[in-house]
């Protein structure tokens, strides 16, 4: 089994498109159209990563992020918006999300970012060395 996904958007074209592509590689990817139907999801799930649109109603998608983080601090998160500020660019990486990408996206800058945060989480998650053979 994949990696979990969790992916929030209030645009349900963006996530069917997201939910096809990112299941044929593999992650087991749960939607949510929008983040107060992503509650749920997250207090019941421990997720790898997630894709979280910032613009939405009536939560947004960087009060999402502090929930997700403060829930599971290991989730990799990538926020995703068609109305790039500094201002929330910066809100989300003090936040902790992994990286901040400008709509429309490179389904291949996107697929590329999975793999490396996928492998990086890897690696934390990783015992160091082999405790028998002390």
């Amino acid at each position: 089994m994949g990696p979990s996904l969790l992916i929030v958007d209030d645009e349900a074209n963006f996530l069917i498109l997201l939910d096809r592509i990112l299941s044929r590689e593999g992650y087991q990817v749960t939607v949510a159209r929008g983040a107060d139907r992503a509650l749920p999801h997250i207090n019941l799930e421990t997720f790898n990563h997630a894709i979280l649109d910032i613009n939405m109603y009536p939560m947004n998608g960087v009060e999402l992020l502090a929930e997700v983080k403060k829930l599971s601090p290991s989730t990799q998160v990538v926020m995703v918006t068609a109305y790039p500020t500094d201002h929330t660019r910066e809100e989300c990486m003090k936040l902790g999300a992994a990286d901040y990408l400008i709509k429309p996206i490179r389904m291949s800058k996107l697929k590329a970012l999975l793999r490396q945060l996928t492998g990086a989480q890897e690696l934390i998650l990783r015992p160091i060395g082999n405790p028998e053979k002390s």
